[in-house]
């Protein structure tokens, strides 16, 4: 995958709700870059899961029903989420991954790619060459797709034998001496926070030492409570679908069900994962919570930044805590720009009802929207959606410049000669 064809598509979508290409430009080549991508960029590889969230909370708080029926209920959804979220990862590890796998690691690849051209053509000296990568997903799309495609980025772990997460090594820039000469070169880096944890994260407990959260290639954890739900699921409620997630259709199944003590092992094996869970009790650990609020805090000061642009995509503002935050910032910061990438125009009509236009008295909001599908559309596939692919290819890879401009720095070695021309 070290070798990516970017495609370029024509600009289009010049009409209320989208940004040209030069206004993207200007924005780019002046401002600190961040990036919040979210559960729908790689969502056709990982699939919708419905409210997961809603439907977790409403079961804590029921207080009408047994805690047995709560367990068989939970653990059901929590099964699902394994299958549907964490299980998947397994395949993108593989030497030679399946096409749906290498289809989402390519369309990654290929975003990498395009911003990485970008920033090593970068015109201003007085920004860094680097991209903020904040993400709610706790797959392990990037990590593969940018390793595989040889561009640098730091995800927080240091060390060769076991890397150590460690927020210190992050906002680092790298540099490349010349071989002949010292002048120095900054490589573009990506700085990957992962704001939710990761299933690649393993918490290692040590009774000499504070707990530390190591990375874990081989998924351990993941393994771990595989082997847990394997032993489980004939025990728990069948969910296929989004629709299935039903709080309330989940507790009136649990209700005529026994409660298997195999819960306990799979609750256990489940609550080892470094993720942060998708209710409102979030957290497992102590270390994650102290983890989460610090990789929060970076997020919040990246966006207090004087001139910085905040590129959303694939993520859905139900978030209370970082939708909080992200406004919060756009009323704070009038110089911070925040361009949301909505997938279609329903994605739109939603975002602006939970950040209603009162709350951004700075109107540094933009949502970007495809247009609206034409009379003569007869099916799905002549409608525009603003997938990731989509995105780079209508928005980010015109900004990469058709020839490379000049190095940096430069040196010139002159020569004085005689009357003959001889040196």
């Amino acid at each position: 995958m070290t070798n990516v064809s970017i495609a370029v598509a024509p600009t289009r979508f010049e009409q209320p709700g989208s940004i040209s290409v030069d206004q993207l430009r200007t924005i780019v080549q002046d401002s600190h870059l961040n990036f919040l991508v979210g559960a729908g960029t790689p969502s056709a590889f990982f699939g919708m899961l419905g409210d997961i969230e809603d439907a977790l909370t409403t079961i804590a708080r029921r207080d009408d029903v047994t805690d047995d029926s709560k367990a068989i209920a939970r653990a059901s959804i929590q099964g699902y989420f394994f299958d549907k979220v964490i299980l998947p990862n397994t395949e993108l590890l593989k030497p030679t991954p399946n096409s749906e796998a290498n289809a989402v690691l390519r369309s990654y690849a290929i975003f990498g790619q395009t911003l990485n051209r970008i920033l090593l053509r970068r015109r201003s000296t007085l920004l860094s060459k680097k991209v903020n990568l904040f993400t709610t997903n706790i797959d392990l799309v990037f990590e593969v797709a940018f390793e595989r495609l040889g561009v640098g980025f730091n995800d927080g772990f240091s060390g060769k034998i076991r890397p150590t997460f460690d927020l210190g090594s992050l906002s680092s820039l790298q540099y490349r001496s010349g071989v002949r000469y010292e002048h120095l070169s900054e490589i573009p880096t990506f700085d990957l926070y992962k704001l939710h944890g990761s299933i690649g994260w393993e918490l290692l407990d040590d009774p000499t030492t504070t707990s530390d959260i190591v990375f874990d290639p081989h998924l351990s954890t993941v393994a771990a409570t595989l082997t847990a739900l394997v032993e489980l699921r004939p025990e728990l409620i069948p969910i296929n679908t989004r629709d299935d997630v039903d709080a309330e259709k989940l507790l009136v199944q649990a209700d005529t069900m026994v409660r298997s003590n195999k819960i306990a092992t799979f609750t256990h094996a489940y609550d080892r994962l470094v993720i942060v869970n998708p209710e409102k009790q979030k957290f497992a650990t102590t270390v994650l919570i102290e983890t989460y609020y610090e990789l929060i805090r970076r997020f919040a000061n990246e966006l207090e930044k004087e001139n910085s642009a905040l590129f959303v995509m694939g993520f859905s503002f139900r978030d209370e805590h970082l939708r909080k935050l992200i406004v919060r910032a756009a009323r704070t910061n009038p110089t911070l720009q925040i361009i949301v990438f909505c997938y279609n125009l329903a994605d739109r009509a939603a975002y602006e009802k939970l950040i209603p236009e009162l709350d951004v008295p700075n109107g540094n909001i933009l949502y970007v929207t495809p247009p609206p599908p034409t009379d003569d559309a007869d099916d799905d596939d002549d409608v525009v959606h603003f997938d990731l692919d989509t995105v780079v290819t209508q928005y980010f890879a015109p900004l990469i410049p058709e020839s490379t401009r000049g190095p940096d720095g430069q040196i010139e070695l002159i020569f004085k000669t005689d009357d003959s021309g001889t040196a």
